[in-house]
């Protein structure tokens, strides 16, 4: 019997395939090396090694260790938009004010969160290789426009008195700076939950409530 070379077995895939997923177990593997702290030893030589493959597979795909970097930088920031999207889907509105409060915290608590739980991920993305991608290209930055969003909301039921693109930076800085600190590795690290909510009102405070309309006197007409 001959068997038809022509056409691969069922099992085999498509090489376009093989290498699409190449790509994905890279930053798969950087990712984990991030969260584990070991990503500054990590070369592409290292990378191939323990995924079989030979370097010049790698390079197809990434031109050098920075470019799997700021990869892994994008995918972070992916994930944490999934967290966002579950604190606000895309789409939806606040109800009233309570509502827009109740979602604003939930950001702020995913934000959190996220630090503490991918805390070496988390570095990496707030690092050379991930702000840029994050800050300077208004196209690329999903996570930092869903507190855009949130704050609007929060001003248009007058909970806070505005949302400028300077109020957006200054919250935006307090929880970071909060997340950092609560991400720190430390024994006996508690539920950060209500701190978190916390830290998320008393940035809404700092910012102001909305002005009340001026009251017109009917009494002369």
């Amino acid at each position: 019997m001959i068997t038809d070379l022509s056409t691969p077995p069922p099992s085999a895939e498509p090489t376009s395939r093989l290498r699409s997923r190449l790509r994905d177990d890279v930053i798969a593997l950087a990712m984990a090396a991030a969260q584990d702290g070991a990503i500054e030893a990590l070369s592409m030589r290292e990378v191939s090694r323990r995924l079989g493959v030979s370097p010049g597979a790698i390079y197809r795909h990434f031109q050098d260790r920075e470019a799997i970097l700021k990869a892994v930088a994008e995918a972070g920031f992916a994930l944490l938009g999934e967290r966002f999207k579950a604190a606000m889907p895309a789409g939806s509105a606040a109800r009233d004010g309570a509502d827009a409060l109740a979602r604003f915290e939930e950001l702020a608590l995913a934000y959190v969160t996220f630090a503490r739980t991918h805390y070496g991920l988390w570095r990496l993305m707030f690092g050379p290789y991930g702000c840029d991608f994050q800050f300077q290209d208004p196209a690329k930055a999903p996570t930092y426009q869903w507190l855009g969003r949130s704050l609007s909301e929060l001003r248009d039921f007058g909970v806070i008195g505005g949302a400028t693109p300077q109020d957006q930076y200054f919250v935006w800085t307090a929880i970071h700076g909060f997340s950092d600190l609560q991400a720190l590795p430390r024994e006996g690290a508690g539920d950060v939950e209500p701190s978190a909510r916390t830290q998320a009102r008393l940035c809404l405070r700092a910012l102001g409530r909305a002005a009340d309309p001026p009251r017109v006197d009917r009494s002369a007409s």
